[in-house]
């Protein structure tokens, strides 16, 4: 199903990869500092889109914005966008653009200290499940509207994953740790097989094969991590140190690999976030009366527009277009 608004979402990406590169200019001034605080007070996604740019600038933190004398790099940088990519050009340069001034940048003194990578792969979020095969070996299953960035550094793998759904299958490599950022938190591994679902500072991540650990980028020094054995699932809520573990079948979580949502009585708070990604429009909960509502059965992705539009014949539930979302209420 086509995602929602794309032209938008497009404009967002685009004037947030303009703003990683302007504020990174030694003549910004304090109009241009102004006029950004402007920016990200606008629309809560600017804010959120701009920190997802910034992870890669912070690939290069602590170097200067420019390097006047470079040796020339002992291997070359490159700078991958993948083919499967589908979305619009002016997106895909924006986000290649901001990615590739971060290597010009300082790359030699980077390299050479393991601070920037030698390869960076931009994955776009399409409206159909995909399959994508990271330079290390590893594979990725991206469910719709994931985009992941991957860097491949001479000690380590790096991958931010901000929002979406992805389904790793880690290549083993004991010197260069596999770690997953997303907005709040991060999912370290060195070769294993885990599903990893994160939403606007939530996440679940569920193991299936091999080990992980889990923990918030605010966890204090010495805090231990999460630590999943196959067949768990952690659970952080928004602005959580702390996760939950429980004992879940991977297979029936996994489900969205074969095009199915699998829900085993879970309240519609639970539901909502992970219906929303296939609808044409998202679903909001007008109130914790009816997000407290069940749902259970097994539902084809393809068909959850109708599926939703049947929720008032199952449920005492009215709905009702608003602001662009379709607004779930209690009868």
């Amino acid at each position: 199903m086509p995602p929602s608004h794309p032209s938008d979402d497009d404009r967002v990406t685009e004037e947030a990869a303009d703003w990683c590169l302007r504020l990174q200019a030694e003549e910004v001034s304090d109009a241009d500092r102004a006029a950004f605080e402007r920016w990200c007070r606008e629309d809560p996604r600017h804010a959120a889109e701009f920190d997802a740019m910034r992870e890669l600038w912070g690939l290069s933190a602590g170097l200067r914005p420019r390097v006047t004398a470079t040796p020339a790099p002992a291997r070359p940088v490159e700078v991958v966008r993948s083919p499967i990519v589908r979305a619009p050009k002016q997106r895909r340069w924006a986000l290649a653009a901001c990615v590739a001034a971060v290597l010009a940048v300082g790359w030699p003194v980077g390299w050479s200290f393991g601070v920037l990578p030698g390869t960076v792969d931009v994955f776009l979020g399409g409206d159909r499940h995909r399959v994508v095969d990271l330079p290390d070996g590893s594979t990725v299953d991206l469910n719709v509207r994931t985009t992941l960035f991957y860097a491949q550094f001479r000690d380590r793998r790096s991958v931010l994953m901000d929002h979406g759904e992805a389904y790793f299958a880690v290549a083993g490599d004991a010197a260069r740790p596999f770690t997953v950022f997303t907005a709040a938190h991060r999912v370290r591994v060195t070769g294993t097989r885990f599903n990893v679902w994160a939403n606007d500072g939530e996440l679940t991540v569920t193991l299936a094969e091999g080990a992980v650990t889990v923990s918030a980028a605010a966890a204090a020094a010495g805090e231990e991590p999460l630590r999943l054995t196959p067949g768990q699932q952690g659970r952080f809520a928004r602005d959580s140190r702390f996760g939950s573990v429980a004992r879940v079948d991977p297979a029936r979580v996994l489900s969205w690999r074969e095009g199915k949502l699998v829900f085993d009585d879970i309240t519609l708070a639970e539901a909502v976030p992970l219906l929303n990604p296939y609808l044409s429009q998202p679903l909001r909960l007008a109130d914790r009366r009816v997000g407290a509502m069940r749902i259970g059965g097994v539902y084809d992705v393809a068909d959850l527009d109708r599926v939703v539009a049947s929720l008032p014949r199952v449920l005492p539930v009215t709905i009702a277009a608003k602001d662009g979302a379709l607004l779930l209420s209690a009868r």
